[in-house]
């Protein structure tokens, strides 16, 4: 897994592309593959709101001399139908402009005008600081990569498009779920990259509290999971390389769960954390 430069854009970065439709308004396309079972992934959703408070604040700012503010460093979408594949148009306003930090709101709506998620999202520029004064995440334990299992596109039962644009490997000791065997624990660990390379950065963070296969699996439970409503905590800007997700579920009853995602660079960091409410079909007793 490697972080590799090339002169073609990515992936990630051609799907989340925005351009202006003239009139304020920003216009976009879900990409099919950046799904599960056919279902757009959240993250991915997420993220393309994330690039379009990023474009609409960096207009806003230029128009009044002032340095852009690249990086969304707090996210929180809720997502009130899935997102079909095709074009999609994004409204961003700006509800308070600062020197240093920039809130918007983002709603995403079909060409039909129905509204399928809106978002809060900060925006500001990061940049690596020194060592923190407290860390109370326990860092997520994993072996060596080549050791860890790649996920593929053929699912349990069904196809998960997004894992051939990703390089996820997941910790063989938390894949019992695979075999019929889960743990119990409710939690699922890896390494996270670009199959084509791209680097990981904070905006593909918002991509990358979501990309783990749901943490129930761990508990024997599978089928769709949507995500209702996801936030993201950008803290830091990642170091080269892979990062390492850790997943888990908190607390399932009646037909909903949440999970936590932390997620550290290369050198030990703790780079972001996601909040996820999600649906759930409990089996019957």
């Amino acid at each position: 897994m490697t972080a590799a430069a090339t002169s073609i854009p990515s992936r990630f970065d051609s799907v989340t592309a925005v351009t202006s439709d003239g009139s304020g308004r920003l216009c976009a396309t879900i990409d099919p593959q950046w799904s599960i079972a056919g279902r757009t992934n959240g993250g991915y959703v997420l993220a393309l709101m994330g690039r379009a408070a990023v474009e609409a604040v960096a207009v806003d700012r230029e128009a009044a001399g002032r340095p852009p503010l690249p990086h969304p460093i707090a996210a929180s979408a809720t997502y009130l139908s899935p997102v079909p594949v095709g074009p999609v148009l994004l409204d961003v306003a700006v509800l308070r402009a600062g020197r240093t930090q920039t809130a918007t709101r983002v709603t995403l709506t079909t060409p039909d005008g129905e509204v399928r998620a809106e978002a809060l999202v900060t925006c500001a520029a990061l940049a690596r600081d020194g060592e923190p004064l407290h860390d109370g995440v326990a860092p997520a334990e994993l072996p060596a990569p080549e050791r860890c299992v790649r996920l593929t596109a053929d699912g349990p039962g069904f196809e998960v498009s997004i894992m051939g644009v990703l390089d996820e490997r997941l910790d063989p000791s938390c894949l019992g779920w695979v075999e019929g065997r889960p743990s119990g624990v409710g939690e699922l660990r890896g390494y996270l990259g670009f199959a084509d390379g791209r680097a990981i950065d904070p905006l593909a963070l918002l991509l990358a509290v979501d990309s783990l296969p749901p943490a129930t699996f761990d508990l024997g439970l599978g089928g769709w999971v949507p995500t209702l409503q996801l936030s993201a905590w950008v803290r830091d800007v990642p170091a080269e390389g892979p990062v390492v997700v850790r997943q888990r579920a908190r607390l399932v009853a009646g037909s909903l769960f949440d999970e936590t995602c932390d997620i550290w660079d290369s050198r030990g960091r703790l780079v972001a954390t996601g909040h996820q409410l999600a649906g759930i079909r409990m089996p019957r007793a």
